[in-house]
């Protein structure tokens, strides 16, 4: 399957790539986890696919379009909202709510405003500690209510990982949390 990028990903990581699946998520997955800074964060549109479950389905397509997702734009529908809110307290009759919709207009045109300058801020990854080594990214918790065997004797039975108050970094130094050296 051809994966076509646009936009900024087009810039950062070339225009089209082959992965071999037939699954539109599988490919997604398998691009992203070819290039070591690709934008976990970033939010994209896969051009014909609505659906989680559509992405997760296998199709005959031979080119997904990725492309950014376009998002924003709460500035300028908070600035309508503002004026339409001031419009209607000059138009309609002088009463208790005047000045609340006088107020609250105003409020919506300068959040707006403010929506419309301000960069969206962005989550720095760097300090995040490293992922464990010792147990599975997808099976390292329980759900609640599930059962924990408890047997006495020679049995053989499978377990769930508990962890507690645990750090990787110090597991991976042989030393454990609750001990003092």
């Amino acid at each position: 399957m051809k994966i076509v990028l646009h936009g900024e990903l087009a810039k950062r990581f070339g225009r089209e790539h082959t992965i071999q699946t037939n699954v539109p998520a599988e490919a997604l997955e398998g691009l992203s986890r070819q290039f070591a800074d690709w934008p976990r964060e970033m939010a994209v549109d896969v051009v014909g696919y609505r659906t989680e479950e559509k992405l997760r389905t296998p199709t005959t397509d031979k080119e997904l379009h990725l492309m950014p997702a376009m998002h924003g734009g709460g500035g300028v529908v908070k600035i309508v909202i503002g004026v339409v809110m001031i419009v209607a307290a000059i138009i309609l009759p002088k009463g208790p709510w005047t000045p609340i919709l006088m107020s609250m207009g105003a409020s919506l045109i300068m959040s707006g405003v403010c929506d419309l300058l301000m960069k969206a801020p962005t989550v720095d990854k760097s300090n995040d500690p490293p992922a464990s080594k010792y147990l599975g990214i997808n099976r390292n918790t329980v759900a609640i209510g599930t059962f924990i065997p408890l047997a006495y004797g020679r049995n053989k039975i499978a377990g769930h990982w508990l962890s507690l108050q645990s750090d990787s970094n110090q597991l991976v130094a042989t030393s454990f949390p609750a001990t003092t050296s």
